[in-house]
């Protein structure tokens, strides 16, 4: 007989839009529990809420506060949680509705970006005990300094499921979406993408960090650090195709006379994805100390910024800086640079708007002297504008027209995808839509059978 899992399940704001998904929603939790597992659910705000409360507090006020803010938007996720507590009860489920701080969720101080710092899963384990099954509002906590709600910023209620997965030791964190897995590309907007069926956190989080709107980067690097495997599946049904993203040390060795082939060696790209609404802004003749100065306020300040490239000019103190921004980071950095305190002119600066990011991500792409190459063709041949291409380990992205997104990620995917060896892509029939990663019951004792190369479906 198999033993009892924890599951914690995460619905996102697709997932509980209207009242018949919230429905299904409990639908699906109940079948999970009458399978004899213990869940713990997650949920977002209904789809569209909080763009809705944003809009009501800019009704009100151009300049709103940022812990009031904080506890009006909290009250999104606090809807979801008590409608999904209403359908499991209705559905003859004893559920309990919990909002972050209830359910334990510690967080600093900082108003709209929060980091949990501590969670105490105390209550939620008494409410497991008693065959309860607790509905937590996501994307929320309670800053352990003041006492305040607190916000997590968006795509903080993965990282919500991810941490009480962590604290309460579940054998899995499942993250229910409107797609059923991760795919090379977004399958609403690029022909001819591949589902993975496993992922290794380094790819996934790289993929995050890029535009991928699968999971939040934070709760990536949550999950990694904390050894939560993440389950990616679709709304629609929960025992269809999904994604594993997990750690490949858990892969199975060698049975005595046979090869074994290290995980991640020749793996095929994990993706293409691209980030909208940019900003590029280029300082010329900028000393050192103002760099210096200019890049610690950023940091002091946690202003999303990205370095994209930085150099003096010969031996001379001076050098150029170049910058990407979000676009509702730009006012913040004008009002930098115009501190005359600073002695940075803004006829210096030089602004590029409408931009976008394009990444490829893929272990170890960055080390094969073609990619660049192919990346930068491809482009072109789109006759999509590139600028600032940067090259890491397992990333390549480069900068290029808003406008051109979408026409850019559809040939690059094209591109590199054609590149991959057939041995490298399974097809996943029926019989093997659930072999990628068997989990054992007991956390800590997983045995996770990855292929030696990972398959894209």
């Amino acid at each position: 007989m198999r033993e009892m899992a924890l599951i914690v399940q995460k619905y996102g704001g697709t997932s509980v839009a209207t009242p018949e998904k919230v429905i299904e929603a409990a639908r699906q939790i109940r079948a999970a529990r009458e399978d004899g597992n213990q869940v713990v659910v997650v949920v977002s705000a209904m789809g569209g809420a909080t763009d809705e409360l944003l809009r009501l507090a800019s009704a009100v006020t151009a300049r709103p506060d940022a812990r009031e803010l904080d506890a009006l938007l909290c009250t999104g996720e606090a809807a979801s949680a008590g409608l999904v507590s209403l359908a499991l009860n209705h559905q003859g489920v004893v559920s309990r509705s919990f909002s972050g701080p209830e359910a334990g969720i510690r967080t600093d101080h900082r108003h709209g970006r929060a980091t949990i710092v501590e969670v105490d899963p105390r209550r939620l384990r008494e409410e497991l005990a008693r065959g309860t099954v607790p509905v937590v509002a996501g994307f929320q906590g309670e800053s352990i300094a003041t006492g305040a709600r607190t916000t997590l910023g968006r795509g903080g209620s993965d990282t919500t499921g991810v941490a009480l997965a962590a604290a309460l030791g579940a054998d899995h964190c499942e993250i229910v979406t409107d797609v059923a897995g991760v795919y090379t590309a977004d399958p609403r907007t690029v022909v001819g993408v591949r589902r993975h069926t496993s992922l290794l956190y380094e790819e996934m989080a790289e993929l995050a960090v890029s535009g991928a709107k699968v999971l939040a980067s934070d709760s990536v690097d949550y999950a990694r650090t904390h050894g939560v495997d993440l389950k990616v599946r679709s709304n629609s049904s929960a025992v269809g195709p999904r994604t594993w993203v997990g750690d490949g040390r858990r892969a199975a060795g060698a049975a005595a006379g046979e090869s074994w082939t290290p995980v991640g060696l020749g793996r095929p790209i994990a993706g293409v994805a691209g980030r909208s609404g940019l900003v590029r802004c280029v300082l010329r003749r900028i000393t050192t100390d103002h760099v210096l100065r200019l890049l610690g306020e950023l940091a002091e300040r946690e202003t999303e910024v990205e370095l994209r490239r930085y150099g003096n000019l010969g031996t001379e103190d001076a050098g150029d800086i170049a910058l990407t921004l979000p676009e509702d980071s730009v006012e913040e950095i004008r009002e930098l640079l115009a501190d005359t305190d600073r002695g940075i002119r803004l006829d210096e600066a030089h602004w590029t708007s409408n931009l976008a990011r394009l990444s490829v991500v893929g272990l170890g792409i960055g080390r094969r002297p073609y990619a660049p190459l192919r990346l930068l063709e491809a482009l072109r041949s789109a006759g999509a504008a590139r600028t600032d291409l940067h090259v890491t380990s397992n990333r390549l992205s480069v900068l290029t027209g808003r406008g051109d997104l979408a026409a850019a990620t559809q040939i690059v995917h094209d591109t590199f995808l054609s590149e991959l060896v057939t041995p490298l892509v399974q097809q996943a029939g029926p019989d093997r839509a659930g072999t990628a990663w068997p989990l054992a019951a007991g956390r800590g004792q997983h045995h996770v059978a990855l292929p030696a190369l990972a398959a894209a479906e």
